[in-house]
């Protein structure tokens, strides 16, 4: 890919933020397991442990009193949450330095994209080590980071070598980097989610294959989408409305029509002539995007779609159940129209030699 068809982003996340900060004011703590959080009496729970205390199985959001189980010598520190706060904002100051391009995502964990960037001659892994060893200099705290072509994958990337180390995916390993990633890693992908995945076979990205995307639909809505497109590689901030067209057919019905295999079988006909359509357009595209289109006999619309590599007739049948269940509420089907979204397929260009 050319230059400009590489984006670079950093992830910064603070080592045990909270703790650390403490820390620096009370030095004589350091060496023994630290948290910080409400008291057990308060019901409280855990904000920050530092990585002494999650070796007894201390970690944020647990019951401070199960905390005190675990591990009897913990010590427990008020939070002070305007000196961090304060110090988040230098960490801001920091970053602008490098782009202004940033998303807190709290107040210890940042996204940074540094593309076209010319400090540190463009390398996002330069100015990630910059970075981090400027915090270490001007804060006297530790940041893990992640520098990845995605922002999520730069996310994922920073909790590989936490504490205080920096991990690096570069565009030549995102694609073996993603299908070898286990879908729990995904943001946004909790237990719940897990579950549901697991019991459709996918435990990796490499898994969860175009096949999965009416299951997906069924069991997680538009959630699956999301998994999906993550476990693609794809990422919506890479899509301008510019970037995308449509390709469709659709067809009014001789009559109004309550049976649904009747409008089953009208859409696999049009199908078959969507496809064509597709065969016959000269133009070099990806499809990324199945929808389904209903006019209901009060001639109210409805549209739903789905990520897609391809045409897809289960996809369709599909998405034309969901409208039909959720969206018709008894009236008769009017009008069925089918597209795909697509946009300009990239020509391969010989890589350049750019840092990373």
């Amino acid at each position: 890919m050319t230059k400009n068809h590489i984006r670079k982003f950093i992830h910064i996340d603070m080592d045990s933020f909270f703790v650390s900060v403490e820390l620096l004011s009370s030095p004589n703590l350091m060496g023994l397991p630290v948290a910080v959080g409400g008291t057990a009496a308060e019901r409280g729970v855990i904000s920050t442990a530092n990585y002494i205390a999650r070796k007894f199985g201390v970690k944020s959001g647990m019951a401070t009193a199960t905390a005190h189980r675990l591990c009897p010598k913990l010590v427990l520190l008020p939070a002070r949450f305007e000196v961090y706060e304060r110090i988040s904002q230098q960490m801001g100051e920091i970053f602008k330095r490098y782009t202004d391009k940033i998303e807190f995502i709290s107040l210890d964990e940042a996204s940074l994209e540094v593309t076209d960037q010319s400090h540190c001659n463009g390398s996002a892994t330069y100015m990630a080590e910059e970075i981090r060893q400027t915090i270490e200099q001007e804060l006297y705290l530790t940041a893990s980071a992640g520098v990845a072509p995605l922002r999520y994958l730069a996310k994922i990337a920073s909790e590989i070598n936490k504490p205080n180390g920096i991990f690096v995916i570069t565009p030549a390993q995102t694609q073996n980097f993603i299908q070898n990633l286990n879908i729990r890693k995904i943001p946004g992908v909790g237990p719940k989610t897990y579950s549901i995945l697991e019991n459709l076979g996918c435990r990796h990205c490499r898994d969860l294959t175009e096949e999965k995307i009416p299951a997906l639909i069924q069991y997680l809505g538009v959630h699956g989408f999301y998994v999906w497109e993550r476990c693609q590689g794809i990422e919506q901030s890479d899509e301008t409305p510019n970037d995308i067209r449509s390709i469709g057919v659709e067809k009014t019905l001789p009559s109004d029509c309550f049976d649904l295999s009747q409008c089953h079988d009208e859409l696999l006909r049009l199908a078959v002539i969507l496809r064509q359509r597709i065969t016959e357009a000269s133009e070099e595209f990806l499809i990324i995007r199945n929808n389904v289109k209903l006019k209901f006999s009060d001639f109210s619309v409805s549209t739903t779609e789905a990520c897609a590599h391809s045409l897809n007739e289960e996809t369709f049948k599909t998405l034309f159940q969901k409208l039909w269940d959720t969206k018709r509420g008894g009236r008769a089907v009017r009008l069925i129209g089918l597209s795909v979204k697509v946009k300009k397929r990239i020509q391969d260009t010989p890589q350049l030699e750019l840092p990373w």
